[in-house]
């Protein structure tokens, strides 16, 4: 296997922060173990030499090993415990002083020991808490390449941990050396291993830059997990590139899960909505209009196959597809998504809340074609509903008021406006625009 086809990579987190990091973790107390007593040595002839019975007895050099790491072991865990009691408890003094005596001896374990990942890790999340994130980001580095070296780690469990780091340099931390670790996500992803296990059909050998489809398909059940941990990694650090207008790899880490999720789940399943809405908000953003129309038809045809017309999600997905149309300047059809989501729910009380939802969104509309006389209407019987299902002093039936008020200036009832406005603004004092 070459090592550009590989998740893991020797140089890809260099541990020159060990030695700096070690000097300060030595501050704390040190492993101090005494394998045997000292006593004086004994030689032939002479007369200083203790009788037989009086001797220590010397332990094997290969035992003496043990003992040393047997206790390591003792005060590491001891140590570790201390800190994560005192990181639970909010002590976070303690638990710092803990975590960096622990990674004293940590240090002092063979390379690759999954014990320093952890230690690492925790005392990285535990300063990442108190907001000193450039003293964080070395130890969530060292924790990452731990793991990369143990051999108890297979390549595609590494997904989930380098995932993190990429979303600590993106929140936090050195946001520069995020896009070097999501290449590696996404090569892996994308089937650059050459090997890969699954259940019943031995190894399945991949050529470099094969789809994950050749192998995942046949991926025994008891493997799906993992790859949909997978999925959940790439949108949500596809959610932070977005998020900080790094489109491309927001769209391909998007497409990444899309891949897995279509793959082990099918194309009827209720999580390939959500790659479809992440793709069209992503499209939205880059005003790509046409495809995300499309994408977000996709995930309303799922969403509602599945969950049924009035379904938790169904609304959401339908206004978001209507509010793209709106852009598109395609009110036509907006429109008629709005009238239908009006037959989704009983008109019960508790559904008061969705139904003013949908009518607002509908007098919104009409509003956006100047069709007042239109929206009137929907908006008053909207501001009735919100009122009953909000009570009449939440700020949540604000946007109401105004959006009413608005309608009744250009329909000449200015005798009606100056009550509304007057009574969001008690509501809510910043709200004195219409």
């Amino acid at each position: 296997m070459k090592n550009l086809q590989r998740l893991r990579s020797k140089s890809s987190i260099p541990l020159v922060v060990a030695s700096t990091l070690l000097g300060q973790a030595l501050a704390g107390p040190l492993l101090a173990t005494r394998v045997y007593a000292d006593t004086p040595a004994a030689t032939d002839g002479d007369s200083l030499a203790l009788p037989a019975s009086q001797q220590v007895p010397q332990k094997p050099l290969a035992q003496s090993a043990v003992d040393i790491a047997q206790a390591g072991t003792q005060q590491w865990e001891a140590l570790q415990k201390k800190g994560d009691n005192a990181f639970t408890a909010c002590e976070y003094g303690n638990a710092e002083r803990a975590y960096n005596s622990a990674l004293a001896v940590a240090f002092g374990f063979p390379k690759g020991d999954l014990r320093l990942a952890k230690t690492a890790g925790a005392l990285g999340r535990l300063l990442t808490v108190r907001g000193r994130f450039a003293e964080a980001e070395p130890y969530l580095e060292i924790e990452l390449r731990t793991k990369e070296l143990s051999s108890g780690i297979k390549d595609e469990e590494l997904i989930q941990p380098t995932g993190s780091l990429v979303r600590f340099y993106l929140n936090y931390g050195t946001a520069s050396k995020a896009d070097a670790l999501s290449e590696r996500i996404l090569r892996y992803i994308n089937g650059t291993l050459a090997d890969v296990s699954t259940q019943g059909q031995g190894k399945v050998k991949l050529q470099a830059g094969g789809a994950l489809q050749g192998w995942a398909g046949e991926a025994a059940p008891e493997a799906r997990d993992p790859l949909i941990e997978w999925a959940i990694t790439c949108d949500d650090i596809g959610n932070l590139y977005s998020a900080h207008e790094q489109y491309d790899m927001a769209e391909r880490l998007f497409k990444a899960a899309l891949d897995v999720k279509s793959t082990v789940l099918g194309k009827q399943h209720l999580s390939l909505a959500n790659s479809y809405d992440n793709l069209g908000t992503l499209c939205l953003a880059r005003h790509q209009y046409e495809n995300a129309e499309s994408y977000f038809k996709d995930a309303l045809q799922i969403t509602e196959h599945i969950q049924g017309a009035g379904g938790p999600q169904v609304y959401s997905r339908l206004d978001k597809l209507a509010k793209c149309l709106m852009q598109e300047e395609k009110f036509a059809e907006a429109e008629a998504l709005y009238q239908r989501s009006l037959t989704f729910w009983p008109d019960e009380p508790a559904n008061y809340g969705s139904i003013a939802r949908a009518k607002y969104a509908l007098g919104s509309l009409y509003c956006q074609e100047k069709k007042y006389a239109e929206a009137a209407p929907l908006l008053e019987s909207a501001l009735q509903l919100a009122e009953q299902n909000q009570g009449p002093d939440s700020v949540g039936i604000v946007p109401y008021l105004q959006k009413y008020a608005y309608v009744l200036y250009y329909l000449d009832r200015r005798a009606e406006v100056e009550p509304l406005k007057a009574r969001a603004l008690s509501i809510q004092p910043a709200s004195n625009s219409l």
